[in-house]
């Protein structure tokens, strides 16, 4: 099911959809474009994220030299 949303655009954006999107319908273009974003963005997202470790990782206080046994 597809839905129907309203948008603004600057003008100099909307010309140059005009005139990249040629006689493709202008909301399948825009679906497109969109559809390409999202799947950049994504990406981009994915490569900055911190992926979660397989084993807890345990945090250990700093010893003092007088606390170590020799």
């Amino acid at each position: 099911m597809k839905h129907n949303i309203s948008i603004t655009m600057d003008q100099k954006l909307f010309r140059e959809l005009e005139n990249i999107r040629g006689r493709e319908k202008r909301s399948t273009f825009i679906e497109h474009l969109i559809i390409l974003g999202l799947k950049t963005y994504i990406n981009k997202k994915e490569e900055f994220e911190v992926k979660p470790r397989k084993a807890p990782v345990a945090v250990l206080s700093p010893m003092n030299f007088s606390e170590t046994k020799h």
